[in-house]
């Protein structure tokens, strides 16, 4: 089965002015996280019991990156993150950095596509129910 985009990231680098800019633009719902969260922001771009819409987050813009790059980043939901991390690899992709848990959320990377577009993968973690 393919693996679908299941969120999506901005980068911004003064989070305030792109929530406002998002809020006010399309009307977003956006709850700032805390500081261990990294002052992450939880986007919301619709009512989550209707169908073919997907949230995201903003994030701060990391030290010395570069502000002159297209910082949208689409979240690519993975059953195993290790498969995964080895499929972007022979496809010719880079694997930036070390995996990462998020707690309550599960484990993501970041990576870089053939074009030097950069994504995340996240194997959720199991649901109950």
């Amino acid at each position: 089965m393919p693996n679908r985009v299941v969120h999506f990231e901005i980068e911004a680098a003064d989070r305030d002015r792109a929530k406002n800019f998002y809020a006010r633009a399309f009307g977003w719902g956006l709850e700032q996280m805390g500081e261990e969260m990294g002052q992450y922001v939880v986007v919301t771009t619709g009512d989550p019991q209707q169908p073919g819409g997907i949230n995201g987050g903003i994030y701060a813009t990391p030290p010395g990156a570069s502000k002159e790059l297209n910082a949208f980043s689409c979240v690519i939901g993975v059953d195993n993150i290790d498969q995964s991390i080895a499929s972007v690899k022979s496809a010719g992709g880079e694997v930036l950095g070390d995996k990462m848990d998020i707690p309550m959320i599960g484990t993501f990377i970041r990576c870089k596509d053939t074009e030097g577009n950069f994504f995340t993968m996240l194997q959720p973690l199991p649901t109950s129910g």
